[in-house]
């Protein structure tokens, strides 16, 4: 699949601010699944552009508005091709070498334990929202293949969790979702990745977007959250809990991170005396025809 994505974002503050030092996550990854065939952003007010790679890999651009101003736009324009077609199309190993497979993985890349010791307000332990779930949690059954496991899990989740547009605030912690029994795309993807690091899987929070036509929580268009795990055989698999889909080409990643503050599309700070404006987000997505 090939997609044509715009991502507009305008911030209006009440009040002047200055020296204002933004950094940006909305340029696509390339990778195995998808790539990158073209990628532009502009700014309002203009500004000179600069870019680095996050320890996670994710492509960040940043930039400076230092003389006063009120209003802040930025904007995103980018093609991706997208290749994953089926996510179930691995060759699959015996259960009973998958931890071993597990393992191998994490110790000829140490920095894969940050997707299963990391804990926060947004991943806390299985412990912390045992007293806000009912239910037990799904278990690991290493007799199986793992995958099976993941996808009762993708399964479980919609049964704690209702979509709720706004319910819940952006990077809130998950206990506080979970307690009220709804909550974002963020929220469903935090509670895969918590319950999935209690069961010794690398597990990582990835955002971007999915084609509308897919999407069926019936929102306007913006950004989307995902979990991905670390599958024996396959490697990073995505689990799309808010919908229960495996992820595949109607999907495109932008940032990953340990939870969603790191892979946040926009972050920033100023001087001055107006309070965090609430952004105005515009984002479309059209399916290219190819020749």
């Amino acid at each position: 699949m090939r997609y044509l994505i715009e991502h507009e974002t305008i911030l209006e503050y009440p009040n002047t601010v200055r020296e204002h030092h933004i950094e940006l996550r909305l340029a696509p990854r390339s990778d195995g699944h998808q790539q990158v065939i073209s990628c532009s952003i502009e700014t309002e007010p203009a500004s000179e552009m600069a870019t680095y790679r996050d320890y996670f890999g994710n492509r960040v651009d940043y930039f400076c508005i230092i003389p006063p101003h009120t209003r802040l736009v930025t904007r995103l324009k980018s093609e991706v091709e997208t290749l994953k077609e089926n996510p179930f199309s691995f060759e699959a190993i015996p259960p009973s070498e998958e931890q071993e497979w597990l393992l191998k993985a994490v110790r000829n890349a140490p920095s894969m334990n940050d997707f299963v010791l990391h804990r926060s307000l947004l991943t806390p332990t299985a412990m912390k929202l045992a007293d806000a779930i009912t239910q037990a949690f799904p278990r690991r059954d290493k007799e199986r293949p793992l995958l099976e496991s993941l996808l009762e899990l993708l399964a479980w989740i919609p049964t704690i969790l209702e979509y709720r547009s706004g319910s819940t605030e952006v990077h809130g912690a998950l206990v506080s979702a979970v307690a009220q029994g709804g909550g974002v795309c963020q929220d469903f993807a935090h509670l895969f990745i918590t319950v999935a690091r209690s069961w010794g899987v690398p597990a990582r929070y990835v955002m971007g977007y999915l084609d509308p036509g897919i999407s069926q929580i019936g929102e306007t268009l913006t950004t989307h959250a995902w979990a991905e795990a670390l599958v024996p055989g396959a490697g990073w698999v995505g689990f799309d809990a808010t919908h229960n889909l495996l992820t595949n080409d109607h999907y495109i990643a932008v940032a990953i991170g340990r939870d969603s503050y790191d892979a946040a599309p926009q972050r920033g700070s100023f001087k001055g005396e107006a309070s965090d404006a609430q952004p105005l987000v515009t984002v479309t997505m059209q399916e290219q025809v190819q020749n």
